[in-house]
């Protein structure tokens, strides 16, 4: 959807960009980008930066950016522009301005555990995948709102819900419905 939109209103003035958010890198999300066929920019999030910064705990996002790098709309998680609410916001963001909303700062908690899976994620890059999920489970408890997290400890777990075809939204559905 989002390069339908990109067709229709991309240009000079209108610059889509999607972020992966995916610890294991960019080889991973890269077919699934292939096979769209974007036109758009799409970068890797791999640290969770741009998650941290806006206190995102599932993804998609969507925000809403205007030509002097003000943040003028957000909706963290489940912004699908698959959903009409959603493609009519686009749609019309792209002809007007809407109203600007500032992140929430994370509580106590909620930065223990983005410090939790920074060194889980550290671990896991220096090849100790036990240690740094182990990590990401304990930051998973901290914050259980956190679906970042959570789709990290999955994505390593269970490949094949993620990177075998498409990736199933009802499992990770019932993921969260049992407290996993």
């Amino acid at each position: 959807m989002w390069q339908e939109l990109q067709q229709r209103y991309g240009g000079e003035n209108i610059q889509i960009v999607a972020v992966a958010v995916d610890a294991q890198g960019a080889e991973l999300p890269r077919p699934y980008v292939e096979q769209a066929g974007v036109t758009f920019v799409v970068l890797l999030d791999a640290d969770n930066v741009l998650c941290r910064m806006l206190g995102a705990k599932a993804i998609p996002n969507g925000l809403f950016i205007d030509e002097q790098g003000v943040l003028q709309y957000q909706k963290l998680g489940r912004f699908d522009v698959r959903e009409a609410e959603y493609r009519t916001m686009a749609e019309q963001w792209f002809g007007e301005a809407q109203t600007t909303a500032a992140p929430d700062e994370p509580s106590a908690l909620e930065g223990r555990a983005l410090e939790l899976y920074d060194q889980g994620l550290k671990l896991y890059r220096e090849g100790r995948v036990d240690e740094g999920m182990a990590l990401w489970r304990e930051a998973s408890d901290l914050d259980q709102r956190n679906y970042i997290i959570h789709k990290q400890l999955w994505a390593v777990e269970n490949p094949e819900k993620f990177y075998d075809g498409p990736v199933d939204f009802d499992w990770q559905r019932e993921q969260l419905k049992e407290g996993r």
